[in-house]
């Protein structure tokens, strides 16, 4: 939406920001590609071993919280938006 706007405003800076846009991806995958399949070119590094049963149980936590959040962000929303609330009438209140 950003992208779309831009090309409103200035037609030039709009493509500017899709070309970076794609060149990022583009680099992105590039990276992936060289970094998950791609030899282990440091020795220390080949010597490291996989994650271990705790460290498996805090990224199962994690990711589990992470995907609650974003399948039923309700409770989250609900206290930011009443902080956000409280804000704006502070913020609107005459300081005089």
């Amino acid at each position: 939406m950003v992208i779309m706007g831009s090309v409103k405003t200035n037609f030039w800076i709009g493509a500017l920001a899709a070309l970076t846009l794609i060149y990022g991806a583009a680099y992105t995958l590039w990276m992936y590609k060289r970094v998950i399949f791609g030899a282990v070119a440091n020795p220390e590094v080949a010597q490291l071993k996989d994650v271990n049963k705790r460290e498996l149980l805090i990224l199962v936590i994690l990711a589990t919280a992470v995907l609650g959040f974003g399948l039923y962000p309700e409770p989250f929303i609900a206290v930011v938006h009443q902080a956000a609330n409280d804000l704006i009438v502070q913020a609107a209140q005459s300081k005089l």
